[in-house]
């Protein structure tokens, strides 16, 4: 009986812990159909990075908002251009890093950019990277 009771124990304590959020960190980004960028983390360690595309019209700005918790900040570094191009930059045009439930927003010129967002310590959450009308 007392061996059956144990057995019973680990199985409910294996269970909770699937249930309760055990799975695999995650660290995903993708480039959206609507000229936006979606980043998406679930515990994703340290370093995790990934890269998407964004268009910059006239009149327009980039905005970045995000709704992480955790210690962790996301770094966004814009790339005037598009990666594997002769003419890629060797320096960002704009790098700066939002964390927690910040909003910024940020003026570059008009173009296409590559966005390396990298995690900088652990994070769970998400932000989206998308451009509007710049305020007149």
């Amino acid at each position: 009986m007392k061996k059956r009771f144990v057995s019973i124990a680990v199985l409910a304590l294996l269970a909770a812990l699937l249930l309760t959020g055990c799975s695999k960190p995650t660290f995903t980004v993708s480039t959206e159909e609507d000229n936006t960028i979606s980043v998406t983390a679930k515990r994703a360690p340290d370093r995790s990075a990934g890269i998407g595309y964004i268009t910059v019209g006239e009149n327009e700005q980039v905005v970045v908002d995000a709704d992480f918790t955790g210690s962790g900040k996301l770094q966004v570094r814009m790339m005037a251009g598009l990666l594997g191009s002769e003419d890629f930059p060797d320096e960002p045009s704009y790098d700066s890093t939002v964390s927690g439930s910040d909003s910024m927003s940020f003026t570059v010129d008009p173009g296409e950019y590559t966005v390396g967002l990298i995690c900088q310590g652990k994070l769970t959450g998400s932000a989206v990277v998308r451009t509007e009308a710049a305020a007149k």
